[in-house]
């Protein structure tokens, strides 16, 4: 894609000062956080306008933005079963999880979901929960990597690893200083950016193509076109199943989606913020996909590269001023994800890998660890960046991992006292294990891992439930878990 020299410029120095900017913000916090709670969960007070612009920063991503919508404008209207999966599955942890998460949270004072799990199952659940968790989200920040990398080739020719080292050194610096706290309120500017800008794209889009009546005819007169383009139910059933079992179902038990709950100032503030971000996720991704689709019956673009239709339509169908501002629209989605992902990883690494190892873990020991976690997230992110060629499908495939192994022990061991913990350790290493080897052996008769992970997993896990027995001070500890009828 070739820009003039003059856009070039622009572009450059709206970086510049964009990057200054955040790490400006990241810095103020760095002097402001002081202990291991406020680095790694904001203190557990932030409030609910922040909340509810990070967690759709979360939601939206950098992948979600340039990969939905080239699926779009490739596949049709259909493709919006990508973006729901994943809301659908927020809006069922937001209506029955986020009130016992936490109030656990708060009881317990956890900061990962390996801190639930080991009190749940006991200190052997904590691994697997950990192994499912890191390459969901590591192959998830990884991917903000490349795609802060594929922006500066694209634009300013930078070479694709010089650009995905560039980026990384960039969150990295981003995220060690200021923790979650800083990520959560530089959040609130980039989730507000994102939201208008993509909102704007929209009203722009839609009156330059005339609609959607307009759309529909200058669609069937495109022989190379589907015919189920434009039907939202033109995507295969395992195409909807898969999404919504793996990046979906893994939403459940993600380190990101528990630890805003617990960064949040209050269960109200959690779990408001949570419907907001539903909607606002709901509606977005549903525009995502109406651009898509826009581009090529509204406003004729035809490419056999559908990964720069964002591309082609703000810099060569938008004046120059709106191409600017959707240009940072689309910087500001990717890294209000990218941070997000890399502070749960670190928060888990410093928790489940190094706390338990330390004799008197004190506060300010854990904050030097947890900025050097921030270190170790960013070097495998960056591993996982440069060695994968396939990033999008490593975090498919991590999603899988997580849910076939964890959701099952996680989510019914929340609501049920009876599962031992031998039940939720072993189904959670068979569910792994399983998936993990369906995955290497190529995906045997042409079925997901998810498919025969998950179901062994519940398999082992009802099976052991059964038949294995716990004594009575391990019973009356399950007893003070959050019960379904106190819940609701």
């Amino acid at each position: 894609m070739i820009l003039e020299q003059s856009l070039k410029l622009a572009l450059i120095i709206i970086v510049l000062v964009y990057v200054l900017l955040i790490l400006g913000v990241a810095y103020y916090f760095y002097r402001k956080t002081k202990t291991y709670d406020q680095y790694n969960m904001g203190g557990r007070s932030m409030p609910m306008i922040p909340m509810i612009l990070t967690t759709v920063g979360l939601g939206i991503g950098g992948s979600t933005l340039l990969g939905y919508m080239s699926d779009a404008y490739a596949l049709g209207y259909g493709r919006v079963w990508l973006t729901m999966s994943t809301t659908i599955v927020f809006v069922i942890f937001t209506a029955f999880f986020v009130k016992p998460v936490r109030k656990l949270g708060d009881k317990h004072k956890f900061f990962t979901i390996g801190d639930y799990a080991a009190y749940r199952y006991g200190k052997a659940a904590r691994l697997p929960t950990f192994i499912g968790n890191l390459f969901a989200i590591g192959a998830l920040t990884g991917l903000q990597f490349v795609a802060l990398a594929t922006i500066l080739n694209l634009l300013f020719d930078v070479n694709i690893v010089t650009g995905i080292i560039i980026a990384a050194v960039f969150l990295t610096i981003k995220t060690y200083l200021g923790g979650l706290t800083a990520v959560i309120w530089t959040d609130a500017i980039q989730g507000t950016i994102q939201t208008v800008g993509i909102s704007l794209l929209f009203f722009v889009i839609y009156f330059q193509s005339g609609g959607f009546g307009e759309v529909a005819e200058n669609i069937q007169q495109i022989p190379s076109v589907d015919t189920h383009y434009l039907k939202i139910f033109n995507i295969p059933l395992s195409s909807i199943l898969i999404p919504l079992l793996t990046m979906g179902a893994a939403v459940l038990v993600r380190q990101d989606t528990w630890q805003r709950v617990w960064a949040s100032k209050d269960i109200n503030v959690a779990r408001n913020s949570n419907w907001w971000a539903a909607l606002i996720m709901a509606l977005t991704g549903a525009i995502i996909i109406i651009v898509g689709v826009f581009a090529r019956g509204g406003l004729g673009i035809e490419t056999d590269q559908p990964a720069l239709v964002y591309y082609h339509v703000i810099f060569e169908y938008l004046p120059v001023a709106l191409g600017l501002i959707l240009f940072v629209t689309l910087v500001a989605t990717i890294l209000s994800s990218a941070d997000s992902f890399f502070i749960a990883g670190s928060t888990m690494l410093v928790t489940d890998m190094v706390k338990p190892f330390i004799k008197s873990p004190t506060g300010d020991k854990m904050l030097r660890y947890s900025r050097l976690m921030v270190l170790v997230m960013g070097a495998f992110g960056l591993f996982l960046a440069l060695t994968i060629p396939r990033l999008i499908e490593l975090w498919i495939t991590g999603s899988a991992i997580l849910a076939a192994g964890i959701l099952i022990p996680i989510v019914m061991g929340m609501f049920w006292e009876r599962p031992s913990n031998l039940a939720g350790v072993t189904s959670m290493w068979v569910g792994i294990l399983v998936a993990v080897f369906w995955q290497i052996a190529g995906h045997p008769f042409d079925i997901h891992p998810v498919f025969i992970g998950m179901p062994m997993c519940f398999i082992v896990f009802m099976i052991m439930t059964f038949t294995t027995f716990e004594d009575k001070s391990s019973i009356d500890k399950k007893k003070s878990l959050v019960k379904v009828k106190k819940v609701f």
